[in-house]
Parts: structure tokens; C-alpha cells; sequence
């Protein structure tokens, strides 16, 4: 019997991780100070990653929904990732720099963390995947360690300003390259007539809604978020252009 969709469900790896990174995050910040707002986005990541994982979502994402579940992926890979990094400050990213030696400065340039992301992205949410996942507790955890770790690779040669030498066009352009290489799962999901997961297609239905239509509505969502917060992020780098190009003409002679 299914539990209750209200009831809690427990990952208490990602409890332990978070409070690991919060204990961490707090020694470092004890030397450094950093400004309110950086705490707080800090601790919004943190606590993005345990709520979607500790929460009634967890129980809808693995009893009923497929909608929930990728309200889940969406949570801790596109939101957490760039509330954690924007909460570092500018020592402590290059303290995880430094401690991830080559391999890290390898993985995020824009060249490899794209194609990173889109595999690890659409590798994740493969039905072979997805469905042996959902099934096997250890699994699930690793496919929710991988969506963590693929956004806050792709997010932080955007957000960390590392590599250095990354201006606001080449963000600009990895940015829309990410959103309109990643929208394809999105709209696969919308407009598909038969569902690509058998566990959702067995599973009891909640509220009404079969399994075609759960699936489409995940679709959606995906859609919508991404474009949200890709096009955001996009629109930030624009105005953040407009100034530079400014500036050397504002420096000229007449």
C-alpha cells in the first residue's frame, strides 16, 4: 500500500551532506564575514536540496507523480546550484578552486561543462535510468548526487566568475546554447501521447491524473522553469553588456 501523499519521506544522506556543507560554510565564514544577503542564499541552496529530498514531495515523486518528481530535479539542479555559489565568496570559490585542482578547472570551462550538463541532463532522466532509479533506493540517491553536481558545474563558470577570463558575451552564449539544447526533454515529455516510464505508468494515480497527462504537465514545468531562469540569466548578462560597450566610447575624444 502507497503511503499517504501528505506523509514524509526521508533521504538522510542529503540531510548529513547539507549539514556537513553548513558546518563547513560557517568555519569559513567565521573568518571571512561575508554580507548577510551571501549567507542567505547560501543557506536558501541548502535548504532547497533538503526540502525537495526530505519532504512530502519525496513521497509524491516516488509513489505517484512524475510531475513531482522532476519538480524535485529541477529544484536541486537548476535552483539550488546558483543559490550555493552566488552565497560563496569571492576566497571561498577560489579555496574550491584551488582544492579541485585541474580536474575542476577542466570540468567548468563553458567547452566541457555544457556537454557535461546536456548528457549528464539527458542521461538522468533516460527511461532504462530513471525507471531502475525509482526502484533502487542507492540509485535514486546517485541520480540526485548527479543533478547536484552537473548544475553546480554548469553553474559556476556563469556565476563564480572562474575562469577569469569569461565575459558577459560568452555567458550570454552559453546560456542560450543551455537553454535551447536542454528544452528538447521538456518538449518530449509535453507532447508525448504514451508515457516513457513504466513506474509511473503503474503507479496509483493521485488527484485524477493519468499517467499521460502527469507527464505532460512535467513537461511543461521543465519548460517553463528553464526558460524562466535560463532567460533571466540571460537578460542579467545583457543589461551587464550594455555599460562595457559604453564605456570605451564614453572614453573617447571628441
Amino acid at each position: 500500500m502507497s503511503p499517504a501523499p501528505a506523509s514524509f519521506s526521508f533521504e538522510p544522506l542529503y540531510v548529513a551532506l547539507a549539514a556537513v556543507a553548513a558546518l563547513l560554510y560557517l568555519r569559513a565564514a567565521r573568518a571571512e564575514k561575508p554580507p548577510t544577503w551571501r549567507i542567505v542564499l547560501f543557506g536558501l541552496g541548502l535548504l532547497l536540496v533538503v526540502g525537495a529530498l526530505n519532504s512530502p514531495l519525496e513521497t509524491i515523486a516516488l509513489n505517484y507523480l512524475l510531475l513531482f518528481h522532476l519538480l524535485q530535479n529541477v529544484m536541486i539542479a537548476d535552483w539550488a546550484p546558483p543559490l550555493l555559489i552566488l552565497g560563496l565568496t569571492p576566497r571561498m570559490r577560489a579555496a574550491i578552486a584551488r582544492r579541485g585542482g585541474r580536474a575542476f578547472a577542466v570540468l567548468t570551462r563553458p567547452r566541457v561543462a555544457l556537454p557535461v550538463w546536456l548528457v549528464g541532463w539527458y542521461g538522468i532522466h533516460l527511461a532504462l535510468f530513471y525507471d531502475f532509479a525509482l526502484r533502487h533506493a542507492w540509485t535514486l540517491n546517485i541520480e540526485h548526487g548527479l543533478l547536484i553536481a552537473i548544475g553546480f558545474l554548469f553553474w559556476w563558470p556563469v556565476l563564480a566568475d572562474e575562469p577569469g577570463d569569461i565575459g558577459p558575451p560568452v555567458k550570454i552564449g552559453y546560456l542560450g546554447a543551455a537553454f535551447v539544447g536542454s528544452a528538447f526533454l521538456g518538449l518530449g515529455l509535453t507532447f508525448a501521447s504514451t508515457p516513457f516510464y513504466d513506474f509511473y505508468e503503474e503507479a496509483p494515480r493521485l488527484w485524477g491524473i493519468s499517467a499521460e497527462k502527469d507527464q505532460n504537465f512535467g513537461g511543461i514545468l521543465m519548460n517553463v522553469e528553464q526558460a524562466f531562469v535560463f532567460l533571466a540569466a540571460i537578460l542579467y548578462f545583457v543589461v551587464k553588456l550594455i555599460p562595457e560597450e559604453e564605456r570605451p566610447r564614453a572614453g573617447a575624444k571628441p
